[in-house]
């Protein structure tokens, strides 16, 4: 006559499963907005990047969702780590699970902030700027990571980078132009391995 599992046994198990889905969820979410939006938009120059604007109200709901996903995970985690009846090796697969579903949000948090160039420019820069140069450009025919922009006060370079962050969209934001100037703007495609292609073609800016 065969047993059924105990109460405690079930709760386990329901605990682990929670454990995979709100990590997978998770490492979903994140890898689809890093690797899966740039891949996509090379493959089609129509599409529209799918990383959110940051500061946005779309961007704040999803930062708020992967922040309670992300503590339910540890909760998860933690209450499967506790549990003895759990066999090490799933105790182990859900503990690599999470550390990679957290580490990966932490990286989607910092490329969906870097996306835009207006985000990375500090505020009190901004208030002092009442220009801005917008730039916008082509996809790269090759898989890369991101762009590079680089801005020189004379045409020809010598170019200097101005993005903080890799970029991951197809336009940039210069907040940090002077009223009057003249200014020469070219882009760089970095690939997986942080290799710069070369200059994009040039383009001035009259910032009036």
């Amino acid at each position: 006559m065969s047993q059924s599992p105990s109460p405690r046994a079930v709760r386990g198990f329901k605990v682990l499963f929670l454990t995979w889905v709100l990590g997978s969820a998770l490492v979903l979410l994140a890898a689809g907005n890093i690797w899966l939006d740039p891949w996509l938009r090379n493959k089609s120059h129509r599409m529209s990047t799918l990383v959110l604007v940051p500061l946005s109200r779309v961007w704040l709901l999803a930062f708020i969702l992967v922040a309670i996903f992300c503590a339910l995970l540890v909760l998860a985690q933690i209450l499967v780590v506790l549990d003895e009846g759990i066999p090490p090796l799933m105790r182990m697969g859900t503990g690599f699970v999470t550390v990679f579903a957290l580490l990966l949000c932490v990286l989607w948090f910092r490329v969906s902030w870097g996306s835009q160039g207006a985000s990375s420019t500090p505020s009190s820069q901004r208030q002092r700027s009442l220009h801005s140069v917008t730039l916008s450009w082509g996809a790269s025919n090759s898989p890369v990571l991101g762009y590079n922009i680089y801005r020189s006060p004379k045409p020809g370079g010598p170019y200097t980078r101005i993005n903080p962050d890799l970029v991951r969209g197809l336009t940039y934001s210069d907040h940090d132009v002077q009223s009057g100037m003249t200014y020469y703007y070219v882009t760089r495609a970095v690939d997986a391995k942080g290799r710069e292609s070369g200059n994009s073609n040039e383009s001035p800016a009259n910032v009036p």
